[in-house]
């Protein structure tokens, strides 16, 4: 899995500037620490709107069933990915190396690992082969590439573009790093998180929001 962070637009300030035009005011007028004291004061109170003026993009390349957890944040979200209808890209997957067991308190989450973690790998492997040998059997039948596509797994990778507002974004993080959240969806959204926090333009707009 891959995360890279493209473009940013905006910072703390904007938001900062967002809020205060509803006064007439600009942020550059106002010492940062008041600026810094806006920002915690409207996450605070759930006004959320000056959060959702700057923008965010990301490439990512990540399995499809880890695309599908992203995506179900759609508000202020804007996303393309690679067409199989238009390209093989039937020989890259993002295999498991640590089978975990199913969670007992939790119906969709896992806890621990199961015991025999080599047969588990040789189904993946298993699957992985008989489906990508299908496919280009397929291909090579003059199937079209959107219906053979339909045999590959999900853990076949898939290229995105992911573009959203700040706000978006906080609201991704919030569902997404939770400790009940699907772990390699967890890995892809910290990365995304930690990218974002080295580049120090949304120090202050996710201190207010805990991340």
């Amino acid at each position: 899995m891959k995360v890279e962070l493209l473009e940013i637009f905006g910072d703390d300030n904007m938001v900062a500037n967002v809020a205060r035009v509803s006064y007439l005011k600009h942020a550059d007028n106002y010492p940062q620490e008041a600026n810094d004291k806006l920002l915690k004061y409207l996450a605070e109170h759930n006004h959320w709107s000056p959060f959702s003026h700057p923008r965010l993009q990301f490439r990512l390349e990540i399995p499809i069933y880890v695309e599908r957890q992203l995506v179900k944040t759609q508000v202020g979200v804007e996303y393309n990915s690679v067409s199989g209808r238009y390209v093989d890209f039937s020989d890259t997957y993002t295999t498991i190396t640590e089978w975990r067991k199913q969670s007992k308190s939790s119906k969709q989450g896992s806890e621990g690992l199961v015991e025999n973690q080599d047969e588990a790998v040789y189904i993946e492997d298993k699957i992985i082969n008989t489906c990508k040998e299908g496919y280009d059997r397929l291909i090579e039948l003059g199937v079209s590439k959107e219906q053979a596509r339909t045999i590959l797994p999900l853990c076949l990778n898939t290229t995105m573009i992911w573009t959203g507002s700040l706000y978006a974004f906080i609201r991704l993080c919030k569902q997404r790093l939770k400790p009940d959240a699907q772990q390699e969806t967890r890995m892809v959204v910290q990365e995304m998180l930690n990218q974002v926090k080295q580049s120090k333009k949304f120090q202050q707009s996710l201190l207010v929001y805990g991340l």
